[in-house]
């Protein structure tokens, strides 16, 4: 089991912070081991109920890379308890004096009403917390771990206070992009790899440079993650960022296949229910790339003409792109 994390975690080396995640991994669950195979999660959607549909099996899709329709290896489901476990990382921003209804600061001292929605994490699952500030600071706060009631605790220990600062601008997005990166290395650390979750709880009052969130777009996709989010519906919306991508974790989770949910304090853990209801339910379609070319390749799933017909009303929700690279399970 995982406590809680030294505050100096951040300024440990990769190879520390590797050895660290290592030890703590439990190597129970056994992952798909063709070589170069990339991964689609893909969430099922009946349209009408909004509810995740169980009942398709592997000729019912058609996958395109670069739109070239490519053959799929391997079908496993989440209702048979066949998909790789979850690593989830809760991600906030630091409770910013003047910012409290733009950021992450109406979930502040409001965490124990996602609690409801915890025992919905699969046993086999872990679960982590993530943090930045404005001010430039990030950090690792909880490593993956099976003791979900940690959770609760580390969100309201970063939530309870926030720097006094000025600045909301270029430091912020540097701390988010840390995060992000810090993300990445602790899945790339993992053997076997869960698939990550980024659960952004995080009202997105948010911009960063277009080029630098693809930049992170590709590092999340070389990992085959997929981010949700939840929105306090009372945070107010960045209408305009000239020149900048606006709504930066809006952007990633489109770009990654997941969708954010807009809740008051009273649904709150339905939305995480929801969130883990649609996860544990997916779909993963394995398929050898035809160029391990490190290069973005656009990604297309879509049920085949029988299904359609017999599944009417059905949606499909995946990540957009896929970078393949060497060697790896993605």
């Amino acid at each position: 089991m995982v406590s809680l994390l030294p505050r100096n975690v951040s300024s440990m080396s990769g190879q520390e912070v590797s050895a660290v995640i290592r030890s703590l991994q439990s190597a129970e669950t056994t992952f798909h081991s063709s070589s170069n195979l990339v991964l689609v999660d893909v969430i099922a959607l009946d349209a009408k109920h909004g509810l995740p549909d169980k009942t398709l099996k592997q000729g019912d899709f058609e996958v395109f890379d670069n739109g070239h329709l490519v053959s799929v290896k391997t079908f496993d489901s989440g209702a048979q308890f066949a998909t790789r476990p979850l690593a989830l990382w809760f991600v906030v921003q630091c409770n910013m004096q003047g910012y409290e209804a733009k950021g992450s600061g109406l979930f502040t001292g409001q965490i124990s009403l996602f609690e409801p929605a915890l025992k919905y994490i699969e046993r086999q699952d872990t679960a982590a917390v993530a943090h930045w500030c404005d001010d430039g600071r990030s950090n690792l706060d909880l490593l993956p771990t099976r003791s979900i009631e940690d959770v609760p605790t580390a969100l309201q220990q970063v939530l309870a206070t926030g720097p006094d600062t000025e600045t909301h601008d270029r430091a912020g997005e540097l701390a988010l992009q840390n995060t992000l990166q810090h993300i990445v290395d602790s899945t790339r650390s993992s053997k076997p790899e869960p698939l990550p979750v980024l659960i952004f709880l995080y009202g997105d009052y948010s911009s960063m440079n277009r080029s630098e969130a693809n930049h992170f777009i590709d590092e999340l996709l070389e990992t085959s993650a997929i981010a949700f989010g939840v929105r306090d519906r009372r945070s107010p919306h960045l209408w305009f960022a000239p020149g900048e991508q606006k709504a930066i974790a809006h952007y990633i989770v489109t770009q990654t296949g997941g969708q954010y949910l807009d809740a008051s304090p009273q649904t709150y853990a339905s939305a995480l229910a929801e969130i883990l209801q649609k996860l544990h339910f997916r779909y993963e379609l394995g398929f050898k790339p035809d160029a391990l070319d490190r290069k973005r390749h656009k990604l297309r799933v879509k049920l085949s003409d029988a299904a359609k017909n017999q599944h009417k009303g059905v949606r499909l929700r995946y990540r957009l792109a896929y970078v393949p690279i060497p060697d790896q399970v993605r």
